[in-house]
């Protein structure tokens, strides 16, 4: 999917980012050619459902696709999901700061099924907009057209940095483990998962740090972050 920093397309149209290098780097060290594509996150689901897409780094929370896919074992991050409000106003104590309020979700999210059927709960009547944009939900909040967003930590803190605004106060509301999603449409699913745990077992052994995060992190002090050879 698109991330800012992570993974999103250059100028000529390429994926780049520091996820879509891990990935790469992982797929060359087990022994796969690969073509990395940045798309809508529907077509992301839709492709690991009939195999169009044999991998995904991600978190699998969409009703259905379990039975369709499987989950590699090592961690790739904790990947954060918050709930945003604005500055100025206090500290919300949960649940009942919800109840019948406005909260703003990213269109075709699925964020975490446990969380979600929680903020769905009948007793908090809440009522719930949606942005096909990470940008539109940011602004939607800003504008006072939502008392609250639910966002991953990745998509707002570089967007909210871009637009020169400080860090939007927050409460971490799930942490959820990021691995790879293998279809099992694909036909060597079970092959790719022992591959890629196998890689990655590897370079954590030769020190290479596998923690996407703390790799944008290594990034932004200037380290370099070498690549296996072909």
């Amino acid at each position: 999917m698109r991330f800012p920093e992570y993974s999103y397309q250059n100028e000529q149209g390429q994926a780049v980012g520091v996820m879509v290098d891990l990935t790469r780097l992982l797929l060359e060290r087990a022994g796969y050619r690969s073509d990395i594509r940045i798309l809508p996150s529907a077509r992301i689901w839709r492709g690991l459902e009939d195999g169009e897409v044999h991998l995904w780094p991600g978190i699998v929370n969409k009703p259905g696709l379990d039975d369709l896919t499987l989950l590699t074992e090592r961690d790739l991050t904790q990947v954060a999901i918050n709930l945003y409000y604005l500055p100025g106003q206090p500290k919300p104590i949960l649940p009942e700061v919800l109840v019948g309020k406005r909260l703003i979700l990213i269109t075709n999210y699925t964020y975490v099924k446990s969380l979600l059927e929680r903020l769905q709960d009948p007793a908090l009547a809440m009522s719930f907009d949606s942005s096909m944009s990470h940008v539109g939900a940011l602004e939607m909040l800003l504008r006072g057209r939502g008392d609250f967003l639910l966002n991953y930590r990745a998509q707002v803190d570089p967007l909210v940095a871009s637009m020169g605004l400080e860090p939007l106060p927050h409460i971490e509301l799930a942490e959820h483990p990021m691995r790879y999603v293998l279809s099992r449409q694909s036909g060597f699913a079970e092959q790719l998962k022992t591959d890629l745990d196998r890689a990655y077992d590897e370079l954590a052994a030769e020190g290479v740090e596998l923690d996407v995060q703390k790799r944008l992190q290594l990034l932004h002090e200037g380290a370099t972050l070498e690549k296996e050879p072909e």
